[in-house]
């Protein structure tokens, strides 16, 4: 028996209903009159041991019943002679990308089409598939004598059209478990030319130097590092690439490449390992300082909050600090991996788009802005990326109502199931449950100072409103819960918020300025002083200076001659230098960053934002400004030439975000940029850049 009728006997054996002629037809590709003969020569085996046959059922199709020791017994005969899984067209074509790009040995058309049990006329289909599918990559399939077929094209490119398909084909990575019941076919087949021991051991050092803590990244990062290593191992190597006279940091990464080629006895060229930690460093989320696009990332994380809020009206400016935490170093890794065709698998999109549909939609409403700067399409996955950073939010902010319900859940299903029940409750009423019981301790509720009952069964107690729910609440039951709540809304309570009294320092901070004084960090370090010792806890991270309170008047540089966009860096530089802000070397990486990657600090219409990384010389946050009597090129034709340029010291990832906010009010105001440029003294143009602000305060 041929393995692909085995696999043809193992649909009827498991199949519970009556398969038909079609169905079996497309799925095995093969014709009717092919699976008949195969079901033909299954009946014969099955009679010759006195077993059940396959049976036509009218206007149904076909069916094999079997009791549970029969299917036992010929599972035990198949599992002996099913060497190999039949693959259908999709599976024979992950296959078939795998192999020629994967595979140590020469690869044969002739061979697979054996291998696969398949006529010619059905791989010479096959690869029409395959090249379409390569061709998008700019790749080419070429068939050499006594080679077999090889790939045509760039080796950056292959690499990364090897780990797209894979993603593409395979929903879930599930490389890094250990049970083999339940990988599909594909996966199988994934494990032939990457074995797992290859990817498990690159977990294990992932593990040891770069994080214990599982998340979405960790098992795209173990695959790319795979591929590369795979590639490597072939000798298919990228030759005089930009990457080779790239001195990659000491980092993490580095360190994981570093560990990884010593445990697996290899020694890749410089080219090489400056490839991987590169392209690794798009998947890195851990430290956003890391990135050269880091203050595009904070200025794009910005934009998206303020969008996001005024498109579904939902106040995320409550939770601003934390949400921009997170999501601006998402940014970065976003940044770098969409500009260099990086596509990473998000298993959650379909649940997020789902769940959280308006936010995610008006994220797509906002990925142009974005795409401005990645200058490639934002793929669906990384739009529901950035979702779950905003779904996040949105659970804090239902919980931040200015009322409550006290209760109490009974549940007999165990805790588990009365914890989410509880957890359900709080989120989508705010109501604070203070205990899942049994209905054993329904004596403790006197003990406990709640006024309503949640129940997943039926009972009464007299003394309390009590509402009969689902564990899992519906959507059919919500309106019953707050009809239930809407009866009984004498017991609802105020929240008391005295734990956070950042809003209060920031009342007296207004009432300070309303009264004619100044906010010093003097005056910033006494307030925060008072509120330590009177034992009145603040969000430190919130309170972040004004533009206003750190550009003073010495930092402000009008209509300067700068003959190029190198001595504008160095000009605008020298307050901050003067003011032992930054070092000499900061002023150095600004001008190196620009030679290595670009006009990329040209944020705007006219206007640049010079700026390194913290760890490249700064002392403590500043800024300073400087309008140029000549504009200046910096080579972004669709920004230059720039007239105002801007120099930001930051120290940390928040100190500096209301200062980012302002410049971005700037950069959405041509008419503002062009009246401060052709400003001729600081008092004009203090009152130019602080008008909006002004007005608010009257």
């Amino acid at each position: 028996m041929k393995d692909r009728t085995i696999q043809l006997f193992n649909r009827f054996i498991w199949s519970d209903y009556p398969l038909t002629l079609g169905e079996l037809s497309e799925d095995f590709q093969l014709s009717n009159r092919t699976i008949r003969n195969e079901i033909k020569e299954i009946n014969i085996f099955l009679n010759e041991r006195k077993l059940p046959e396959i049976k036509t059922i009218r206007n149904r199709g076909m069916l094999l019943k079997l009791e549970q020791k029969e299917r036992k017994l010929l599972e035990g005969y198949l599992d002996e002679k099913d060497e190999f899984d039949y693959l259908n067209r999709e599976e024979r074509i992950f296959d078939l990308i795998l192999a020629f790009s994967l595979s140590e040995q020469p690869v044969f058309l002739y061979q697979k089409e054996s291998e696969y049990q398949i006529s010619k006329s059905t791989m010479d289909e096959d690869m029409r598939r395959v090249r379409t599918i390569l061709l998008e990559y700019g790749l080419e399939v070429l068939s050499i004598p006594k080679q077999g077929i090889i790939l045509k094209g760039s080796e950056r490119t292959i690499r990364t059209m090897i780990y797209d398909v894979i993603n593409q084909t395979i929903d879930s990575l599930r490389f890094l478990e250990g049970n083999e019941v339940g990988l599909s076919t594909s996966e199988k087949y994934l494990f032939r030319y990457i074995p797992k021991h290859i990817l498990k051991k690159i977990d294990q050092v992932y593990h040891q130097t770069i994080s214990a803590r599982e998340d979405l990244y960790r098992n795209q990062l173990v695959m790319f590092t795979a591929i590369w290593l795979s590639r490597y191992l072939r000798q298919e190597l990228i030759m005089n690439s930009s990457w080779e006279e790239v001195e990659p940091a000491q980092n993490k990464l580095q360190t994981f490449i570093n560990q990884l080629c010593r445990i697996l006895a290899v020694r890749p060229p410089s080219s090489e390992i400056n490839y991987i930690i590169f392209m690794l460093e798009t998947f890195n989320t851990g430290s956003i300082s890391n990135s050269v696009e880091w203050v595009q990332a904070q200025l794009l994380s910005i934009q998206l909050i303020q969008f996001v809020e005024q498109t579904t009206k939902i106040p995320f400016s409550k939770k601003e600090e934390s949400l921009h935490e997170g999501l601006y170093r998402h940014m970065a890794g976003l940044i770098s991996r969409v500009k260099s065709e990086i596509h990473i698998l998000n298993p959650l999109k379909e649940t997020v788009k789902r769940y959280y549909g308006n936010i995610y939609f008006a994220i797509e409403k906002f990925a142009p802005t974005i795409e401005v700067i990645t200058k490639n399409e934002l793929s669906e996955d990384e739009m529901a990326f950035l979702t779950i950073h905003f779904s996040t939010s949105v659970s804090a902010i239902n919980q931040e109502l200015t009322y409550t319900y006290k209760a109490v859940v009974i549940c007999n299903h165990g805790t588990a199931t009365g914890r989410l029940l509880a957890e359900h409750l709080k989120e989508l009423f705010n109501i604070d449950v203070l205990a899942v019981l049994s209905t054993g301790e329904m004596e403790l509720i006197k003990k406990l100072d709640v006024d309503l009952i949640f129940s997943t069964l039926s009972l009464t107690y007299p003394e309390k409103p009590i509402l009969v729910v689902d564990p899992i609440i519906k959507v059919e039951s919500r309106k019953n819960i707050q009809e239930f709540l809407e009866r009984n809304k004498q017991f609802k309570r105020l929240i008391n918020n005295a734990n956070d009294s950042t809003e209060l320092f920031y009342t007296v901070l207004d009432l300070i300025k309303e009264s004619g004084g100044m906010i010093s960090s003097n005056i910033y370090q006494q307030l925060e002083n008072t509120f330590d010792k009177n034992h009145l806890k603040i969000n430190k991270r919130e309170l972040q200076p004004m533009l206003k309170d750190v550009l003073k008047k010495s930092d402000i540089l009008l209509l300067e001659k700068c003959p190029d966009w190198e001595s504008a860096i160095q000009r605008v530089a020298l307050p901050l230098l003067s003011e032992n802000c930054i070092k000499e070397s900061y002023v150095e990486a600004m001008i190196a960053s620009v030679k290595e990657f670009g006009p990329y600090i040209v944020m705007g219409k006219h206007l640049a934002l010079a700026h390194a990384r913290p760890e490249d010389g700064v002392n403590r946050l500043g800024i300073s400004v400087a309008t140029l009597a000549e504009p200046v090129v910096f080579g972004n034709e669709e920004n230059d030439p720039v007239k105002i340029i801007f120099c930001l010291a930051a120290v940390d990832s928040f100190s500096h975000l209301n200062i980012m906010k302002s410049l971005i009010e700037l950069i959405n105001d041509e008419t503002k940029i062009e009246r401060l440029a052709s400003c001729n003294n600081v008092t004009d143009f203090e009152a130019i850049l602080y008008e909006e602000a002004l007005k608010e305060t009257k």
